[in-house]
């Protein structure tokens, strides 16, 4: 189990990282990551986001939850829950490796992983069924169940 923060400043820019592992690394997508055993969603999205980012969100309220899986299946399956953060505080610092950055939705070409989450939040207009066929082309089916 996933859980990821969406952070939207007043700009309307995205606070995205850069992968450095796992099925989409190197593709930029939302701070998150596993939630550890016997700890809250919300307490992982907190964690996660400082871990990747350097910032802190007090507000925090679930938005959605995917479940996205390798076609063919056996490579990943993940169950992702999605937050939608208040205001953040802090200084950005990224993991080693990677980076992290605000980035208005129309400066980036987004992972198709990304583009449909944030299609689902209404950052920017996709059509659904080239979503399905841009997760496809890469091997990926991610179907929303919230």
């Amino acid at each position: 189990m996933s859980a990821v923060v969406a952070c939207v400043d007043d700009a309307g820019r995205i606070l995205v990282v850069k992968q450095t592992a796992g099925p989409f690394a190197g593709a930029w997508l939302l701070p998150g990551g596993n939630v550890e055993r016997d700890e809250l969603l919300e307490d992982a999205a907190r964690r996660e986001l400082f871990e990747e980012t350097g910032y802190r969100a007090k507000d925090l309220r679930p938005v959605a939850i995917y479940e996205v899986q390798s076609t063919p299946l056996g490579t990943f399956h993940f169950v992702v829950h999605v937050f939608r953060a208040g205001a953040v505080d802090g200084t950005p610092l990224s993991e080693e490796g990677s980076e992290v950055r605000w980035a208005a939705p129309s400066e980036i070409e987004p992972h198709p992983n990304l583009a449909m989450t944030l299609a689902d939040l209404g950052l920017i207009e996709r059509d659904r069924a080239a979503l399905v066929r841009d997760l496809a082309a890469i091997g990926t089916e991610m179907r929303r169940v919230f």
